[in-house]
């Protein structure tokens, strides 16, 4: 058996590309923001090649293994290895009124919004919404309802980045 490298163009071979300069030379919460969404995107795709996989779809289960993959490699390039912990919970839950919460996906980012509603038993009037951060970037606003949607207003038509409701109750 042979070892690993110690070399980290060898482990991530995506730090030997000239883009991997620029992307490390982003200003931070653009690095960070983007690390995370890549992450979150691995994860998914990880799903998805699971998911294939089971169905005997072999060639879409390659495919999101890659994806996986290719977004796990340019995330640490963005993120680096000392980042790797600060990103357990890299989603903050910014609500006027409220101290702020870390969640560590978007998911749990809805949940805990709706738990503290439902804690305070505030109605939809009373109880603000919040602004789902990535270091200072806003990437998310959560709705009463505990949909996450793109900020800014929403208008008729919007899909929302996150919905909580349970597959059946589309």
């Amino acid at each position: 058996m042979t070892r690993r490298s110690a070399r980290a163009e060898v482990r991530n071979p995506v730090l030997g590309l000239p883009a991997a300069r620029l992307l490390q030379a982003m200003p931070t919460d653009t690095r960070t923001l983007l690390a995370v969404l890549l992450l979150d995107l691995a994860a998914d795709a990880r799903h998805r090649s699971r998911s294939s996989w089971e169905s005997r779809k072999v060639f879409v289960a390659a495919y999101w293994a890659t994806v996986a993959v290719y977004a796990g490699h340019v995330a640490r390039v963005l993120g680096g290895i000392r980042q790797r912990g600060a990103s357990r919970k890299p989603f903050r839950i910014a609500q006027k009124g409220y101290a702020e919460l870390a969640a560590a996906s978007w998911k749990e980012a809805s949940d805990l919004y709706c738990e503290r509603r439902d804690r305070l038993g505030l109605g939809a009037s009373m109880y603000p919404e919040a602004l789902l951060l990535v270091a200072d970037t806003p990437v998310g606003r959560i709705s009463y309802n505990g949909r996450i949607w793109l900020p800014g207003d929403w208008e008729p038509g919007t899909e929302p980045l996150y919905d909580n409701r349970s597959p059946a109750g589309h």
